[in-house]
C-alpha cells in the first residue's frame, strides 16, 4: 500500500519517523497536491545572512569532502540553516536546474513546517541524521527527488546551527550516503570549535520561572516571554534532563506530567509543534526541541534547579536570592507542583530550622510565607527587641 498525503487511513505504510513527520507536516501543509516551500530571502538580504551565519566558515571543508564528489555523481548538496531556510545550493548543473522547479534554491524554507516532509526538515525536527524516498515527502513538489540530511550543532553547547542535505536520484539514499554526511558534518563540527571567526556561546540559556509574573527563556543577549504551557514544558524538559534523564521524554510521560493521565498526547504534540516554532524563531535563544523522544538540544540553566542546590548545600542567602516566589505560580500540571511543592517545603524547613533573624525576614517577604504563622512567631523570636521589624511582624501575628 503506498502512502498517500491526502489519505491519512494509508499512513501505516510508512516507517514510525516519517509517519510522526507526516502527522507533524499535516497541521501545517493544507495542500500537499499544490504546496511549495516559501522563499524567505531575497537577493540582497540573503547575502547579508550568509556573510553573518556561522556555517558560512566550514564552506570550504564540505566543499572538499562533500560538493565535489556531489557534483561528479550528479547530486546536489543544500547548506540550510536551523529554521530551514536553505543557504547555499551547489552541485550538478543539470539537478541544480530541476531543483529549481521544486524551489529547492538559497532562501527556500524546507522546513516541517513550511513544506512537510523532506530530509532538511526532518532532520531538523528530530536531531538526527534522515533519509526521505521521492515519494515519502509529505509534499507532491519534492517527490522527483531523494535525500539524506544530516543536523550541524554548535560544538561547544550542542546547540542546533543548521543542516546539510544531498539531494538527487536514488545516489542521495544510498547505503553509503548518510554516513559520507555524517563524517563531513563531524569534520565540519570539527573546524568550527578551531576556527578563530567562530564566537563559541559562553553561557547556556536560562529559564526564569520563580515567582510572579510570565516564565522567561533568555540567551545570547535574547530573551522571551513564554505561556504558562510553554514554560511548564520547557521545565519538565530541563529539570528531568539535570536529573540525569537526558534520554527525553516521551508524548505520554509529558501528558502524565502535564496533566496527570496518558490520554493527551494529541494537545501535548500541538503544544510542542508550537513551542518548536516559537524557539525555531527565535533562534538567537539558543535552544531547540528535539523529538522522539522529546527533549532540549543543550542544557538549560534553570533558577529552580540553582535554588534546590544551594538548599540542598545549605547556601540559604543563595537560595533566597533566587527564590522570588513558589514554582510558575497557577500551573496546575502535576509535574511542576511536585517540585513546586518540594522545592517550597525544602526552603521552609532551612528557614525555620537553622535560618538567621535575616534569612527569617527575607523568606517572609515572600507571598507564599504571607500566612506562615510559625515562620512569623519564630522571626519574634531571635528578632532583637529594637528591631523595628517587630511591629510589622506582631501586626500580621493572628495571636
Amino acid at each position: 500500500m503506498e502512502a498517500l498525503p491526502t489519505e491519512p487511513k494509508t499512513w501505516t505504510a510508512l516507517p514510525d519517523a516519517l509517519r510522526e513527520s507526516w502527522l507533524r507536516s499535516a497541521g501545517g501543509v493544507r495542500d500537499p497536491l499544490r504546496a511549495l516551500p516559501p522563499i524567505e530571502f531575497d537577493d540582497a538580504a540573503l547575502r547579508e545572512y550568509r556573510r553573518s551565519h556561522p556555517l558560512r566558515l566550514v564552506r570550504p571543508v564540505l566543499q572538499r569532502l562533500l560538493i565535489e564528489p556531489a557534483t561528479e555523481a550528479g547530486l546536489i548538496v543544500a547548506i540550510g540553516d536551523a529554521e530551514g531556510r536553505l543557504l547555499w545550493v551547489e552541485g550538478a548543473r543539470e539537478t541544480l536546474r530541476q531543483a529549481e522547479r521544486s524551489a529547492f534554491q538559497p532562501g527556500a524554507n524546507w522546513s516541517e513546517t513550511a513544506i512537510g516532509t523532506s530530509a532538511p526538515g526532518l532532520a531538523l525536527a528530530t536531531g538526527r541524521g534522515a533519509q526521505v524516498h521521492r515519494e515519502q515527502h509529505f509534499s507532491y513538489t519534492a517527490h522527483r527527488f531523494s535525500c539524506s540530511a544530516v543536523p550541524v550543532r554548535d560544538p561547544s553547547t550542542g546547540r542546533l546551527l543548521g543542516v546539510v542535505d544531498l539531494t538527487g536520484d536514488a545516489q542521495a539514499v544510498a547505503v553509503h550516503s548518510l554516513p559520507l554526511l555524517l563524517a563531513a558534518v563531524s569534520a565540519a563540527e570539527t573546524e568550527l570549535k578551531l576556527h578563530p571567526g567562530f564566537s563559541i556561546q559562553a553561557t547556556p540559556p536560562a529559564l526564569t520561572t520563580l515567582g510572579a509574573g510570565a516564565a522567561v527563556l533568555a540567551g545570547s543577549g535574547a530573551q522571551q516571554q513564554l505561556s504558562l504551557r510553554h514554560a511548564e514544558i520547557l521545565f519538565l524538559l530541563g529539570w528531568q534532563a539535570e536529573r540525569g534523564a537526558d534520554r527525553g521524554l516521551s508524548a505520554e510521560e509529558l501528558s502524565e506530567l502535564l496533566y496527570g493521565e496518558a490520554h493527551h498526547e494529541v494537545a501535548v504534540r500541538a503544544e510542542l509543534v508550537r513551542l518548536r516554532r516559537l524557539l525555531t524563531r527565535h533562534h538567537s535563544l539558543g535552544i531547540d526541541l528535539l523529538s522522539r523522544p522529546y527533549r532540549l538540544s543543550a542544557p538549560v540553566r534553570l533558577d529552580a534547579r540553582e535554588a534546590y542546590e544551594a538548599l540542598t548545600t545549605g547556601d540559604r542567602g543563595r537560595a533566597l536570592d533566587l527564590y522570588r516566589g513558589q514554582l510558575l505560580p497557577g500551573s496546575e500540571a502535576p509535574g511542576v507542583l511536585r517540585v513546586q511543592r518540594e522545592l517550597s517545603a525544602l526552603l521552609r524547613e532551612a528557614v525555620l530550622s537553622d535560618g538567621s533573624a535575616e534569612d527569617l525576614w527575607r523568606y517572609l517577604q515572600l507571598p507564599d510565607a504571607a500566612d506562615d504563622q510559625e515562620a512569623i512567631r519564630t522571626a519574634l523570636r531571635v528578632l532583637p527587641s529594637e528591631s523595628p521589624r517587630r511591629a510589622a511582624l506582631v501586626a500580621r501575628s493572628t495571636l
